[in-house]
């Protein structure tokens, strides 16, 4: 007799995965933890995002709001293994923050450092209307 968790069965039901991320269409969406700093002249927006490459990462400033995307698949199908549960495959992790003010978008700079990226944002001191600006990590 193969026996389960009735509280796994009930998690799934209401779409919560045991990782505390939510499941869209079959899909695991998992979120990642900020930390959130005010100094007088920027923003710093540290988040972690361990097992991904620089490459894997898109960071996003636009409208007062900052949005954090990353994405990669695990290693190739392995035809000598035989999986009993296979669990890391595709993931990828989303968190957008608002800022609680201007921030001159195209200056924002961001590095990526033993699995934590870190994003600069300088406050605005003049308004200068922006559309967006898409910030490179170093």
């Amino acid at each position: 007799m193969n026996r389960t968790n009735p509280f796994d069965e009930i998690e799934q039901f209401f779409g919560r995965t045991p990782f505390r991320g939510d499941r869209a269409w079959g899909r695991d969406l998992r979120t990642t933890d900020v930390d959130v700093a005010e100094y007088d002249d920027e923003f710093v927006v540290m988040a972690d995002l361990p097992g991904y490459d620089r490459e894997d990462i898109d960071v996003r400033a636009t409208d007062g709001r900052l949005t954090i995307s990353a994405e990669h698949a695990t290693e190739h199908e392995d035809s000598d293994r035989r999986y009993l549960r296979r669990e890391r495959r595709h993931e990828s992790v989303t968190r957008s923050v608002d800022l609680p003010a201007s921030v001159i978008e195209s200056d924002a700079t961001a590095t990526f450092q033993n699995g934590v990226l870190t994003v600069m944002l300088p406050k605005e001191t003049e308004t200068d209307p922006d559309d967006g600006h898409r910030i490179d990590v170093e």
